[in-house]
């Protein structure tokens, strides 16, 4: 199988507020501010087939796995946007559509409500070239297949930190008082270097604005909670990559080691029973016991 056969793992998204690194790297460059979506991360793409070269195959990855979990893929399928993804995709074979599978009701968090399944589109990843398309290139696209496509916010350049973060404070503050659909999860902002490699960074209503703290030698840090939208992402990220069978014994495991890895990677301490958030996701999604 060639390089653009292999399996592209779609980038985690760091917070903004998280890192002084990344908010330096995003100083002077156009930053492209989008509407957060609160869904499932899949990736529809054309691979050839390992045992027949020539032939080729559509593939549903999950944010993490190269093939989803068989409950996502059929849900994927039966949206009324995948066939004219599948259309785009016969088209232009190198594209890569990564979408969010919205599914109808209250979404993943509880934040926002559909009104049915949908898929939305929030970037293409160009194969051939190993690069995202930039926005207005994304959008050209999509809107001549007539495909949904996450919505632009703003368009917005900084020169120094306390511009950055005095506009992502107003970003926040904007998506907190949206009552369209329930209130907006956060925005995520994207960048291009000079290598075109693309730059992402999200702002989000549950994460905490970083305080000054005095340093007391001999006590450990004391690390925030993870947010609980945090741990719903992470129950869905199970849910796309092994799927739920409603089970505690199969289910639990996988959930506990995806929160740890979301604790690890935020520096968030662990929240109370995760039993507890399970059973609300499964009462939310419905998952039924088999």
């Amino acid at each position: 199988m060639s390089k653009k056969d292999n399996f592209i793992r779609y980038p985690h998204i760091p917070n903004l507020e998280g890192s002084c690194k990344l908010r330096r790297l995003l100083l002077g460059k156009c930053l492209t501010w989008t509407i957060k979506e609160d869904g499932q991360n899949v990736t529809i793409w054309m691979r050839t087939k390992k045992y027949c070269k020539k032939k080729q195959e559509i593939v549903i990855s999950s944010h993490n796995k190269e093939v989803s979990a068989p409950d996502i893929e059929t849900n994927v399928r039966k949206c009324p946007q995948y066939e004219t993804v599948l259309k785009l995709i016969k088209d232009f074979p190198m594209y890569r559509i990564v979408s969010e599978y919205c599914a109808k009701g209250a979404s993943i968090t509880g934040i926002k409500t559909y009104t049915e399944d949908e898929l939305i589109i929030i970037d293409i990843y160009n194969a051939a070239e190993r690069k995202y398309l930039p926005y207005t290139q994304m959008y050209q696209t999509c809107y001549h297949y007539g495909l949904p496509v996450v919505v632009l916010f703003s368009v917005t350049r900084h020169r120094t930190l306390k511009d950055l973060d005095k506009w992502a404070h107003y970003v926040l503050e904007y998506c907190n008082v949206v009552k369209e659909y329930g209130k907006d999860e956060g925005m995520v902002a994207r960048a291009f270097d000079g290598d075109g490699e693309c730059i992402m960074a999200k702002v989000k209503l549950d994460i905490p604005l970083p305080i000054k703290r005095r340093r007391i030698d001999n006590y450990p840090p004391t690390l925030p909670h993870i947010p609980v939208c945090d741990i719903m992402g992470a129950i869905s990220h199970v849910e796309a990559d092994f799927g739920l069978d409603g089970t505690p014994a199969h289910d639990m495991p996988l959930i506990a080691k995806a929160v740890s890895e979301e604790c690890r990677k935020h520096c968030y301490s662990s929240r109370g029973n995760l039993f507890v958030y399970y059973k609300k996701y499964l009462k939310r999604k419905k998952v039924k016991k088999k």
